[in-house]
């Protein structure tokens, strides 16, 4: 059920490319996944090399791959995702939009076209429903089904949105979640489930404090884990902590949306996602007798029996994920549901060094520097929120320096210019408070989940393309 990779037994990858009208005449049940029991728990040019050095898996399921040149050094560990496919899972998505005082004109005007080009690229088989907000809570319609007659009424009820007073953020939002959780009489609900919260400000009304947000996610997440929350910063005037701190609540991302002609790509990217969703609920257990050091990784690790476990909660096609990791040999073992296939899957691999050849050597490099970059920028935003530009331009410069010993190649460059671009935000107080407080989470988050967040980059895959595409040509 998982294919498991070394140089020497590798396939060329399936060129299958993702057509977004493209229907599945019916919905499939979502997953049981382990929290849902008590049972179960502008790119850079340059010589070319893709942070993968592997093609996709040629089948329906994960691929899994240990790189290691000998016992004592790091190692990495990678799960790959297969190629996308003409068919995909149908979506259940809630949109969760602020229409508050300042979304007023032609902020408010983007959110309503960006909404019609989800609705124009949703099927019957999806089902959307809309949540908007000011001081009051208004869901303007709920899950409903795409059908080209349903489409009518609801762009009707888009257009009439209008903007107000205050910002009651978690109040829309527990209703978003509370419309996902929703059952219907026959209780079928599609296998894609998620929630996309826009604003453009600071939560003022309702619960007001991240804490108390993100315990509304987390609580919602502990009923029904394979509800993803995405989380969209609008200009510079949001809250950009909360935001970030609400998506890795709810299994999402956090996108910052810094000029109001980015607001398609990061809705058309995101739906992308949803749209070439392969796996969800993924575990990766690592261990070897007598125990081991942490793995190097920004997702959750939690300790298991002589080892660790890494919580993943989901992979779209042709992604990958990279955790770093230090032993002499042991064993990885992967679960996760595969949503191309409708079950849960079951895999480990003997994790033994060996020779590399270059172009493996080159992708543990990259990762070390990758996973380096990432923990730079989450820990320069720590800094530079308490007051310590100096340190946090310090940890950016140390990750520069790491990136430049690597051999040159586009990846690298593009670590290179993204930490640059950081370094740039925290030259006064006022910079990071209006720009690097935003773009450290967002490129930090990204560069740690290996996960495109509205931008063009070697995480981008080719659904999430076309779906920029055809955003651009609406």
């Amino acid at each position: 059920k998982c294919s498991t990779y070394h140089s020497s037994a590798m396939g060329q990858s399936n060129s299958s490319v993702f057509r977004p009208s493209a229907r599945r005449g019916s919905r499939t049940p979502s997953p049981t996944s382990p929290a849902d029991t008590a049972a179960q728990r502008p790119a850079p040019t340059g010589p070319t090399r893709a942070v993968n050095p592997l093609p996709a898996p040629t089948g329906t399921q994960l691929g899994l791959q240990y790189l290691c040149k000998s016992a004592g050094s790091t190692g990495l560990l990678s799960i790959l995702a297969p190629q996308s496919t003409q068919d995909r899972a149908p979506i259940d998505l809630t949109l969760v939009i602020d229409r508050s005082g300042s979304m007023r004109g032609s902020k408010l005007g983007l959110v309503k076209r960006s909404i019609t080009f989800i609705l124009s690229q949703l099927n019957s088989g999806d089902r959307l429903a809309l949540v908007s907000y000011d001081t009051n809570v208004r869901t303007d319609f709920e899950l409903t089904a795409c059908t080209e007659q349903e489409k009518v009424g609801m762009g009707a009820e888009v257009a009439a949105i209008r903007a107000g007073s205050a910002t009651n953020l978690s109040g829309a939002l527990q209703a978003g979640l509370q419309l996902q959780q929703k059952t219907t009489p026959d209780d079928v609900r599609n296998s894609v489930r998620s929630v996309f919260l826009l604003t453009d400000g600071l939560a003022n009304a309702g619960l007001k404090t991240t804490p108390e947000i993100v315990k509304l996610v987390a609580d919602a997440r502990e009923q029904n884990s394979s509800v993803v929350v995405h989380t969209f910063g609008f200009g510079d005037d949001h809250n950009a902590e909360m935001l970030d701190a609400v998506a890795k609540a709810g299994g999402g991302e956090y996108m910052y949306v810094e000029k109001d002609e980015n607001l398609g790509d990061s809705f058309a990217e995101a739906l992308g996602g949803l749209a070439s969703v392969v796996a969800q609920s993924i575990s990766l257990t690592v261990s070897q007798p007598g125990g081991m050091a942490r793995p190097r990784t920004q997702f959750p690790v939690a300790a298991e029996v002589d080892g660790w476990r890494v919580d993943i909660s989901d992979l779209y096609a042709e992604e990958r994920r990279d955790v770093l990791v230090v032993m002499t040999e042991g064993v990885a073992k992967l679960r996760y549901y595969s949503i191309i296939s409708s079950e849960w899957v079951n895999c480990e691999l003997a994790c033994t060094p060996r020779e590399l050849t270059s172009d493996e050597a080159a992708a543990v490099d990259l990762s070390v520097a990758r996973e380096a970059t990432a923990a730079a920028m989450l820990q320069a935003n720590e800094d530079a929120a308490s007051g310590r530009l100096a340190e946090a331009r310090q940890n950016l410069q140390g990750a520069l320096a790491q990136a430049q010993a690597v051999d040159d190649c586009e990846d690298i460059r593009r670590l290179q210019l993204d930490l640059n671009e950081c370094l740039d935000t925290l030259q006064t107080s006022a910079d990071y408070e209006s720009k690097g407080s935003k773009k450290l989470k967002w490129m930090g988050g990204g560069h740690g989940k290996q996960r495109s967040r509205g931008t063009e980059c070697a995480y981008t895959n080719s659904v999430q393309r076309s779906m920029k595409s055809a955003a651009s040509a609406m």
